[in-house]
């Protein structure tokens, strides 16, 4: 049983290729099934969905048909996806624990691409649900990151979950009453560095794990209908102008033909946020407070177009003389993600306003992710500090940790944001050489936004009978 979790922990460190195509045929098939999704409403008298106006392929530099991950590095997106999404006690990092329960089901197929285990391809419906729909945030956010990194590259690229960084200045549903929530895209993508603007993208991504037919029918149709829901949720936010923020709508067929396959279209465009300056407003060690007096709704105002006057329409948007804050409220959502990857609590909770839940961060939270940055570990002579988690793999005993160099987490822990940016920006090669020296004897990924993860076998522990 311990060579069984050994091989699989060798898995995990073992590089494959996932596929990601942007084709003008899928932008076809979006735009075809969208208007006869729209000519069904309108013939029982309801208006059409409202959608990003062209969905475009991503240009051949940016999605190269194959990106070379480790099924451990996809894992390490998905934690960074949900450790500020839940909302409770210490929800969102119990949620970034759960990625786990993935260890066993991601390896490499004949053809050295990845692809699901036997252990992946379990029957029961409820887990391939929730593995469409965890593993399609990694995946999804693993690509989009690639896709960000080429067309801003020497940036770092910070991910935030959308509804947390919402939260600080609207309400995400409809009202109290109905509690529809509001469309808005899945991520912002932050690409920063220091003395530059940053650029936002915004992310959309969701999965199906369908098996494909013999002319990968079932599956592709399902791509289509959730690209076309990417395309209304990326609609619903807008910072500046109508349409001019750049967005990436993910489909990933966990089950398609080779391996592993993303589908990526796009909507152009292009948001950079103000330049903060240290005595300047919109610094972000300076603490945020809720954003009040944004009209809500009719939020988003539309120019006139296509033969229609201009309207204002319900939604997200930050006006231009909201950008600077914005950016300062990005810059701390995105301190508390990093801080919660090394365990949260008061840590995460300095960043964080009271609508985006920072009394959950305050209060004691339940066992199983209450350490707060009392672990650490040691890569080529580099500290790293955050949290542990101890699992089963069959009867041997995994740690896993998550966390950042000590150096990075001691700037942000004390609310030195503008000065952990350029710290992290000239170290952000560094853990990758310490790792070539192979120093660690089980998976790790780094980020360039200073986290790690990684996993390691536990010493057995032989207790002796009362």
């Amino acid at each position: 049983m311990a060579r069984t979790a050994r091989q699989t922990l060798n898995t995990l460190s073992r590089s494959a290729n996932i596929h990601d195509q942007s084709t003008a045929e899928l932008a076809a098939h979006v735009s075809s099934a969208t208007a006869a999704f729209d000519k069904k409403r309108r013939e029982k008298g309801r208006a059409p969905v409202r959608r990003k106006p062209e969905l475009l392929t991503v240009p051949r530099a940016e999605c190269s048909q194959t990106i070379e991950l480790t099924p451990w590095q996809v894992l390490h997106a998905v934690s960074r996806g949900y450790v500020l999404a839940g909302q409770g006690m210490g929800r969102g990092l119990a949620e970034h624990w759960l990625n786990l329960k993935f260890c066993e089901a991601l390896g490499n197929n004949r053809a050295d691409a990845m692809d699901l285990t036997d252990k992946g391809r379990t029957p029961e419906r409820w887990y391939k649900a929730m593995q469409a729909r965890e593993m399609a945030v990694g995946f999804g956010l693993a690509v989009a990151e690639h896709i960000v990194q080429r067309r801003h590259p020497d940036h770092v690229i910070s991910i935030l979950d959308t509804s947390t960084v919402l939260r600080a200045g609207w309400p995400l549903n409809v009202s109290q009453r109905n509690k529809t929530s509001r469309p808005r895209p899945d991520y912002l993508i932050e690409a920063w560095k220091p003395g530059e603007p940053s650029k936002i993208t915004l992310v959309a991504c969701r999965g199906t794990r369908q098996k494909p037919s013999k002319r990968g029918g079932r599956t592709r149709s399902t791509s289509v209908q959730q690209l076309a829901k990417g395309a209304e949720l990326t609609e619903g936010m807008h910072i500046g102008p109508w349409n001019t923020t750049p967005c990436l709508i993910l489909s990933t067929e966990l089950m398609g033909q080779g391996g592993i396959v993303v589908n990526a279209l796009q909507s152009r465009g292009e948001s950079l946020l103000p330049l903060r300056t240290p005595d300047a407003p919109g610094n972000a060690d300076i603490e945020i407070r809720d954003k009040a007096g944004i009209p809500y709704p009719n939020a988003i105002r539309i120019p006139a177009r296509d033969g229609k006057r201009a309207r204002t329409v319900d939604g997200f948007q930050i006006a231009e003389a909201d950008r600077g804050w914005f950016g300062q409220l990005l810059a701390r959502t995105g301190a508390a993600n990093l801080t919660a990857m090394a365990g949260g609590g008061p840590r995460t909770a300095q960043y964080l306003t009271t609508r985006q839940g920072r009394q959950h961060y305050d209060a004691p939270v339940f066992a199983a992710p209450s350490s707060v940055d009392d672990a650490d570990i040691q890569v080529g002579g580099m500290k790293f500090v955050g949290t542990d988690h101890v699992f089963r793999m069959g009867s041997v005993r995994i740690e896993a940790f998550s966390g950042r160099a000590e150096h990075l987490y001691e700037l942000i822990k004390k609310g030195r944001v503008e000065e952990y940016r350029p710290a992290a920006f000239q170290s952000r090669y560094t853990p990758q050489a310490l790792h070539g020296t192979g120093r660690w004897n089980g998976p790790i990924s780094f980020h360039d936004d200073g986290t790690v993860m990684a996993l390691s076998v536990l010493p057995t522990r032989r207790r002796q009978p009362h």
